[in-house]
């Protein structure tokens, strides 16, 4: 039962906690235009939503791996979450959604990046495939990208704010289940871990940071895109689900995807298959490509992301495992996809989106170069 417990709690918890995010990516920038705001004010809210990320999970991850209780932790972020949403219930005005935006994710990030780290231990504890759990968080997102849609088209983008709180509120119900860290403090830890050395881990995170600065233009303005070009919402709303979709498809692989392929292989893969996509949405806003876009989320998501997971997790000493996990995601989803969307925000007004996806395609050719660095320096020093 304990057992059962644990997996259950684990796929709620991502189940809930992508469902927000369902929320989030495809209509916070459509909410922030109903609300009054430009390219510019969007542009910089979600950047500041991004950027946040740099700054919270370090913080959370060295107080869980200082702490006896990782549960607590992310239990007290999850209802910093809730508590920072409920502000945009109440006003729209612009410093206000900052204000709440950089306490939402201040907090939301470092519940994801702690439960990541008990997540892996707890599978390779049971060898339960990683994910099998972590596709629910998948389904969580592609029920209210596809769901919301059809209700903001009927009732209003007002139901944004609404819907996100709502989530968030069960994400704290269930935080209270989660299995706690397997690691118990350690009394004289070794010296903390560097971002920038051994130099296979300079290059990791460089890796990470252009793969999310490339992904800022999809992520903030792919739904205005394709709604300027005369695409609904629920058009809008069944592209971004068609992309998970896909990714469910890999998560539920994943297993056999990381022991076919390797990690080093998958990591490299889908950087170039990212520089792809973002090749593809440069060039046209056909059905068929948009698709076959859309399906390559399971590359430049999925198979990235278990890969990602998987290194940070061999690599980091045990009393480390939230602080490394917590960096990595500050890194890449923080200050990378920061970057990216601050740079589209600026540039939305001046070029068009298409110019931009080419930029974001230049990025993730960069990204791709830094993986295959990577590779060597890591396959070099690997046992034989």
């Amino acid at each position: 039962m304990a057992h059962l417990k644990s997996y259950v709690t684990l796929a709620g918890f991502y189940a809930f906690y992508f469902a927000t995010l369902g929320i989030w990516m495809p209509y916070w920038p459509l909410y922030m235009s109903y609300a009054g705001h430009g390219p510019a004010a969007i542009g910089a809210i979600t950047s500041l939503s991004m950027a946040i990320k740099l700054l919270g999970p370090p913080v959370w991850g060295r107080l869980a791996d200082r702490s006896n209780s990782r549960k607590k932790i992310i239990i007290a972020t999850s209802l910093g979450s809730l508590l920072s949403s409920s502000l945009f219930i109440f006003d729209s005005r612009f410093v206000v959604l900052a204000i709440g935006v950089a306490l939402l994710h201040f907090f939301l990030v470092g519940s994801i990046a702690l439960v990541e780290t008990t997540a892996m231990e707890t599978v390779t504890r049971h060898q339960w495939d990683y994910g099998r759990i972590r596709l629910w968080g998948s389904g969580g997102f592609i029920l209210l990208a596809l769901g919301l849609g059809p209700l903001t088209d009927r009732w209003g983008l007002w139901l944004v704010p609404w819907s996100l709180t709502f989530f968030l509120l069960l994400q704290t119900l269930i935080a209270t289940g989660l299995p706690d860290s397997d690691i118990p403090p350690v009394a004289n830890p070794s010296p903390p871990p560097s971002l920038f050395y051994p130099r296979e881990k300079l290059w990791f995170n460089l890796m990470g940071l252009l793969m999310q600065m490339s992904h800022g233009t999809y992520y903030g303005f792919m739904s205005i895109h394709l709604e300027n070009n005369g695409f609904s919402k629920t058009s809008i709303g069944a592209l971004w689900s068609l992309g998970v979709v896909a990714e469910i498809g890999i998560l539920a692989l994943s297993n056999t995807i990381l022991n076919r392929f390797g990690v080093s292989f998958i990591l490299v893969g889908s950087l170039f298959l990212a520089a792809c996509r973002w090749f593809i949405y440069s060039q046209t806003l056909a059905w068929p490509l948009l698709i076959l876009g859309q399906l390559l989320h399971a590359f430049t998501f999925g198979t990235f992301h278990i890969a990602a997971i998987r290194r940070v997790f061999e690599t980091s000493s045990p009393e480390y495992r939230a602080t490394e996990q917590s960096w990595f995601s500050s890194i890449s989803y923080g200050a990378g996809l920061g970057i990216g969307l601050l740079l589209s925000g600026i540039l939305f007004d001046h070029i068009d989106a298409q110019a931009l996806f080419a930029l974001m395609s230049g990025f993730a050719l960069l990204g791709t170069l830094a993986a295959l660095r990577h590779t060597r320096l890591f396959t070099a020093k690997a046992p034989p």
